[in-house]
């Protein structure tokens, strides 16, 4: 991997889950710093649940600089859209690529 022009700003996002009192999980996002990185966004894939809706899925890339802040299951806000973490990958130079993904409903 070779870090690209960090030309995108994403927001982060940590995502806090809590047991509800009524037994259930309640989810909620604190804001993080803001990273600039390189995104690559892959062309959506329609898909289908076994209850027969259909929905789009969307897989990206971010390259940036650093991991720090950033976890598998936080979220960046890039691109007027929110993308989960899906994972990170360091490599040697330096750079991580992130993997992201999005749902439309």
């Amino acid at each position: 991997m070779k870090i690209a022009d960090l030309q995108t700003p994403a927001r982060l996002y940590a995502v806090t889950e809590v047991e509800s009192a009524y037994g259930g999980r309640s989810f909620s996002l604190a804001p993080g710093a803001t990273i600039w990185g390189d995104f690559r966004p892959d062309t959506p894939a329609a898909e289908s649940a076994a209850e027969g809706d259909a929905f789009v899925v969307q897989g990206a890339d971010f390259i940036c600089r650093s991991a720090a802040g950033l976890a598998r299951g936080g979220r960046l806000s890039l691109k007027g859209f929110d993308w989960r973490i899906v994972s990170l990958d360091e490599s040697a130079d330096g750079s991580v690529r992130v993997r992201l993904e999005r749902v439309h409903a």
